[in-house]
């Protein structure tokens, strides 16, 4: 091994944080190297929010066939499903766009792409395959992996990831999904709409257990409807192979149930990916979730800064993108700038979709703040009811006092889209009052957030 040029910066993981703090960096007249152990591309559009997108407009297509003849429209017979032309373009887009964000830091003259498996050797020191770079300062950006939960049986009886299952050959016959965030609800809906006997076992007593309870038991009766089998607030008493399939036996409801598949696929969450970075040598502490950071995105040691999912903190790339510009800014100035999460969007990419900003009811009542809560039913919005979408809702909350709008949350089409409304609102700390004065298309989905906020201000 031999000593190479400093930097002023070095980035560990070249995903949407890394990225984007390398370049914020940059702009600050660093010379940044940008460490990627490869594939290029990170976890957004290698393994997460691209190419699972791509897989569930299929998904869309599907439910929306099968609802055409509620408004006159029939196909004749069943519908074909062509897996590996959904796969090979899921795979053609992921290409391209994982080109697209090389192609972006190829052309920084102030990043240089360093390829390899990074370890501190020391606070300023870095072994990079096996190359040795000397830098004072460091940005981690090494995103998340699967946590798998010691359930017995389990790893004796063998089951896939999404990182598996995003690269599946073949659909399974029939599938059992452990957990009940979004990976579970995105999957398990794609498989379902696939033709794969889909069953979702959630330990919680509903899905997107950090929600409010309304929004979850919303979209388990939606699950229920589309023809998942469902079950929540489950107890796994064992896992083993029977009669040549995954067998998952629990207790629900105070009854002992039997569920078995050809495949098992394990969605109970992520964690940073920290393990091979020699962070001890580095002063770094970690903890279950990844790297925990200050405000200013700073770890333990002062000269070392996080970003991403390996924060453990709102694994969306929104949050990534925000943190990594921060973090880069924060590596060169010194730490003068906070990250900031009062309207950090993001959503559940189901059909209808889930979508929230800032607070929701259970995370009010934490906070102790008193809060007006307003909700209103796509079941009577003129545009729903017409264009046949009319599962779910829109809750709103607002500060008591000043009527500011505090946090929305909204099951129903085009969720992911109407969150944008909510979230420009509270950008600019708008009132109910404010809201209400605002002018909108009749008739479209937009108009479920005016019709709510009339009803939460007392106006006909």
């Amino acid at each position: 091994m031999r000593n190479m040029d400093t930097f002023d910066v070095m980035v560990i993981g070249a995903g949407s944080a890394g990225r984007y703090g390398a370049r914020a960096a940059a702009e600050h007249g660093a010379k940044v190297g940008l460490i990627e152990t490869g594939p290029f591309g990170g976890l957004c559009i290698l393994k997460g929010c691209m190419p699972t997108k791509a897989y569930l407009r299929s998904a869309e297509l599907v439910g929306l066939i099968q609802r055409g003849p509620t408004l006159g429209v029939y196909t004749e017979g069943k519908i074909r499903i062509d897996f590996a032309h959904i796969k090979k373009r899921k795979d053609g887009l992921i290409a391209e766009m994982a080109h697209y964000a090389k192609m972006g830091i190829d052309g920084e003259k102030n990043i240089t792409l360093l390829t390899g498996s990074a370890r501190f050797l020391s606070p300023e020191k870095i072994q990079v395959g096996t190359r040795i770079y000397t830098c004072k300062k460091y940005l981690i950006a090494t995103g998340s992996k699967e946590t798998i939960p010691p359930l017995p049986g389990l790893a004796e009886t063998g089951f896939i990831t999404s990182d598996d299952a995003l690269s599946m050959e073949e659909l399974p016959a029939s599938l059992i999904l452990l957990g009940g965030g979004v990976e579970a609800l995105e999957f398990g809906q794609f498989f379902h709409r696939m033709g794969v006997n889909t069953t979702i076992i959630q330990r919680s007593a509903h899905l997107l257990s950090a929600e409010d309870c309304d929004v979850g038991e919303c979209l388990g009766e939606i699950f229920r409807k589309d023809g998942i089998a469902l079950y929540t607030g489950t107890a796994i008493k064992q896992i083993k192979m029977k009669n040549g399939l995954k067998s998952v036996s629990f207790e629900h409801e105070g009854k002992n149930i039997l569920v078995s598949a050809s495949e098992i696929l394990v969605v109970t969450g992520r964690a940073g990916n920290v393990a091979e970075l020699g962070l001890d040598a580095a002063g770094v502490t970690t903890n279950k979730a990844g790297i925990p950071v200050n405000e200013y995105l700073q770890t333990s040691n002062k000269n070392i800064y996080a970003a991403g999912d390996v924060t453990g903190i709102n694994l969306v790339v929104n949050v990534a993108t925000h943190q990594g510009r921060v973090a880069g800014s924060n590596v060169m100035q010194g730490p003068h700038e906070k990250s900031n999460y009062r309207v950090i969007p993001v959503a559940v990419f189901t059909d209808p979709q889930f979508a929230k900003v800032g607070l929701s009811e259970k995370e009010a009542k934490a906070q102790g703040i008193a809060v007006q809560v307003g909700k209103y039913p796509f079941d009577d919005l003129g545009k729903a009811i017409v264009t046949d979408q009319t599962e779910g809702f829109i809750k709103i909350l607002a500060d008591v006092k000043s009527g500011e709008i505090l946090g929305v949350q909204i099951v129903g089409a085009e969720a992911s889209n109407l969150i944008h409304q909510a979230a420009i609102a509270m950008h600019y700390h708008a009132t109910l009052q404010d809201y209400a004065s605002i002018a909108h298309i009749h008739p479209t989905l937009a108009e479920i957030m005016l019709y709510l906020v009339d009803d939460m201000l007392g106006i006909d």
